[in-house]
């Protein structure tokens, strides 16, 4: 599924905790594809880091703001996305050191008009929104400042994966990869 996405061009993967055998897939797809960026996500605590960083996650993306968890990417030499959903959040996760902020769940937010309505009275800081980004809505994002978006379920729906449906992978990443252009 993974290798669908990377070979259309989505060469940024995030590997979730709660994925079955997170670790070893972060592992498997880092072997198969070593030019591409893969991540580890749903990171809650710091002690979570080294063994993903170990496995070859090479950014780690966590649904919450915990400066111990950015302090051991900044020590480890890894990207750190915590999550944050309002200015305050955003701003401290931002002033602890992380590398892009995001923001998340961006769609119940206010999508693109909420990424640009903080961005500017925040100093503009990178901003990643997650959360009902897909290939038909990611433009108006980076319209609005986004420096990258996450997609989930708009290029991995859950029943693909389920069905090991290759084939719907591919064509949501080509889809994405279409937008982007």
């Amino acid at each position: 599924m993974a290798g669908a996405a990377i070979e259309t061009g989505l060469d940024v993967l995030e590997v979730t905790l709660d994925s079955e055998r997170a670790l070893e897939q972060i592992a498997a797809i880092r072997s198969a594809y070593p030019d591409a960026e893969i991540g580890v996500g749903s990171v809650l605590r710091a002690e979570q880091v080294p063994p993903a960083v170990a496995a070859g996650a090479r950014f780690v993306v966590s649904p919450v703001v915990d400066p111990a968890t950015i302090e051991v990417c900044g020590d480890l030499g890894v990207a750190s996305l915590p999550g944050g959903a309002t200015p305050t959040e955003i701003h401290r996760a931002w002033e602890a050191g992380a590398t892009a902020v995001k923001v998340f769940p961006i769609e119940q937010l206010g999508g693109p008009a909420y990424l640009r309505s903080i961005s500017s009275p925040l100093g503009r800081p990178p901003l990643v929104p997650t959360g009902g980004v897909d290939s038909g809505n990611l433009g108006g994002y980076l319209e609005a400042g986004a420096i990258a978006v996450g997609i989930g379920g708009g290029v991995f729906p859950l029943t693909a994966l389920r069905e090991r449906d290759v084939t719907s992978v591919t064509r949501l990443s080509r889809a994405t990869m279409e937008a982007i252009e």
